[in-house]
């Protein structure tokens, strides 16, 4: 018992010691307007005046803060956004440029094997080796030229 009292005693001194330290960190400061209507500010109590106190809080760093910056980090900004889209523009380009010029090589490369021989072989979808009549393989030249004239030039 005789320690819960201690124990008791104890807490309460300190609550009341660090609530004692929280008021006294706390500033006060005087308002008061006078005879001419000009309005005084001060932390010391005018003599012969009535005046307002306000309890000032301690004293923590200002907020220096940019309001404006959270936003600007999480979005981009117009001309960013342009930018990008620019870029993305400029990589799709370039990706299908590239698919276009690798059909192309096939393509030409395809005339160039179908186009100076008479006798061409191919697999079926069956797995089995054919040959390629002589119409079928200039209607397929033809088609393949008509290709490259559209896409690769």
């Amino acid at each position: 018992m005789a320690r819960f009292c201690k124990f008791v005693f104890i807490a309460l001194f300190l609550g009341y010691f660090l609530a004692a330290q929280a008021e006294a960190q706390q500033q006060k400061m005087y308002t008061w307007t006078d005879e001419n209507g000009v309005v005084h500010f001060s932390d010391m109590e005018p003599a012969g005046q009535r005046a307002q106190e306000q309890l000032i809080p301690k004293n923590e760093p200002p907020d220096t803060s940019d309001p404006y910056a959270t936003a600007a980090a999480t979005e981009p900004s117009f001309a960013d956004q342009k930018r990008q889209e620019i870029s993305q523009k400029n990589r799709e380009s370039k990706e299908n440029q590239a698919r276009k010029s690798a059909q192309c090589s096939a393509w030409q490369a395809e005339v160039a094997q179908l186009e100076p021989n008479r006798r061409v072989f191919y697999t079926n979808d069956q797995g089995e080796t054919e040959r390629m009549d002589d119409v079928e393989r200039t209607n397929r030249v033809a088609e393949l030229k008509n290709q490259i004239a559209q896409n690769c030039r």
